[in-house]
């Protein structure tokens, strides 16, 4: 192994040292927490789509929790609590906005607006609920809002991060509303959205909207303001390195892994976008060196942390089984080579885990 791979696999285990260690203890409390308060919500369906979001996708907030090793140790439970209770927020978004209402995009957009004000501490809240059928959550989402608010607002290097951090959160509501609206029966608009994205050039549309939809960005600046010595320059760089290519990874890596399942149920996915495998499996191994590349100008003292971030996502899907199928066997091989030799501990690691598991237990649905 050459001497970068040493290096990142040491960075790696450290990572996930920390990750174990002092992070998931943590947010497991946080999500039960949580999983109370969505017990006492009043209104039997926001309860049920409360407790369903919590129960198929709490392995998205276990997740996104690691960007809190990013975070320094004196500020990282501050960090930690954002992030769980943004993570939460945008699972229980996502699950209201599968709903059939009369307007589906501007109901997702006015709930996922929400995202933005959990970011931004003082200023007033909208009525997310005002498109909606349901509204009588007994205060849960304000509860998501409000912590995360709390949260950030002690952060040290919140002025430099948070700007860009709510922005992220526009995006990741936006992309999550449109996609919804897609599958709902308004598929253009997605297109129209993701062709006006400020995004660097050499994107599909799609990608850009994959990186856009995601809410890593929005967590990864969250740990920027966790820490005193971030400058705005710095936050825009982790912007840069998290949108497109971290985000669209993350997105388009959950679509390969549930390409089948979504076929089955006529599921809006992004893989189906590609002509065929070696296309997708070059766009991939493509967008992969671009993540590498983007993580370069970062800071040293958190670059070996967010490539560790990086191999971990991939890892963790590239071990699912839906990565074993035919069409995302090259993908996978592509993506190994892209990324490094870091990747392969964690997919080892992340299959022993998967057979371990008991029968029946397939974790979270989707990816964050």
């Amino acid at each position: 192994m050459a001497v970068d791979g040493v290096r990142e696999s040491i960075e790696m285990a450290r990572a996930l040292a920390v990750y174990r260690g002092s992070v998931l203890p943590g947010v497991r409390t946080e999500l039960r927490r949580w999983r109370a308060a969505a017990a006492a919500i009043p209104g039997p369906v926001l309860r049920e789509k409360a407790l369903s979001s919590l129960r198929e996708k709490g392995s998205n907030v276990e997740a996104t929790a690691v960007f809190a090793i990013l975070a320094p140790r004196r500020s990282r439970p501050g960090a930690l609590r954002a992030m769980t209770a943004l993570q939460v927020a945008v699972d229980y978004l996502d699950t209201l906005g599968e709903q059939p209402v009369a307007e589906p995009l501007a109901n997702g957009l006015a709930l996922h607006r929400a995202l933005v004000d959990a970011l931004s501490p003082g200023e007033p809240c909208a009525d997310w609920y005002r498109l909606h059928p349901q509204s009588d959550d007994g205060g849960y989402l304000l509860g998501l809002v409000s912590a995360c608010r709390e949260a950030v607002a002690g952060l040290p290097g919140g002025e430099a991060a948070l700007p860009l951090a709510r922005r992220a959160a526009e995006r990741c509501g936006e992309g999550q509303s449109h996609t919804h609206a897609a599958e709902l029966g308004a598929p253009g608009a997605l297109e129209a959205w993701a062709s006006d994205l400020r995004g660097p050039p050499g994107y599909a549309w799609w990608e850009l909207a994959a990186g856009a939809s995601s809410s890593v960005a929005a967590h990864a600046l969250i740990a920027a303001a966790a820490d005193a010595r971030s400058t705005a320059a710095e936050a825009a760089l982790v912007d840069a390195a998290y949108f497109p290519p971290i985000g669209a990874l993350t997105v388009l890596l959950d679509d390969l892994v549930d390409l089948e399942a979504d076929r089955a149920r006529g599921a809006h996915n992004y893989m189906r976008l590609y002509l065929d495998d070696d296309v997708a499996a070059e766009r991939l191994a493509l967008i992969a060196g671009r993540a590498r590349a983007a993580l370069a100008p970062l800071p040293k003292r958190h670059r070996g942390r967010h490539a560790a971030i990086l191999a971990g996502v991939a890892g963790y899907y590239l071990s699912a089984p839906g990565a074993d199928s035919a069409f995302a066997r090259p993908i996978r091989e592509r993506m190994l080579a892209a990324l490094g030799p870091a990747v392969r501990p964690v997919l080892a690691l992340r299959r022993l885990e998967r057979r371990r598991k008991r029968p029946g237990d397939t974790g979270g649905a989707s990816g964050p």
